[in-house]
């Protein structure tokens, strides 16, 4: 429930967020995601791929800042046909 009433506010997992989106019938889908410093962006990787297997694709990624302020702004678009 938490979970649910987060993610239709803008909070919460980004594969959640990405679902929600999908539902709602959105073309594009835009996401700040915070990579954790010690990952070396494994985790970008394994948003990005999970969000991917709901529908969407990648159009375009942007990285900003450094160390623990450091972001990544994803942009999905709605795979043709879904």
């Amino acid at each position: 429930m938490l979970k649910s009433f987060l993610a239709k506010r803008g909070y919460g997992a980004i594969e959640d967020l990405a679902l929600l989106a999908f539902k709602r019938g959105d073309t594009i889908f835009v996401n700040k995601f915070y990579p954790r410093p010690t990952k070396n962006d494994t985790d970008l990787a394994l948003a990005i791929g999970s969000v991917e297997d709901i529908g969407w694709v990648l159009i375009d990624r942007q990285s900003e800042g450094e160390g623990l302020s450091r972001f990544v702004s994803l942009t999905f678009r709605r795979r043709k046909g879904l």
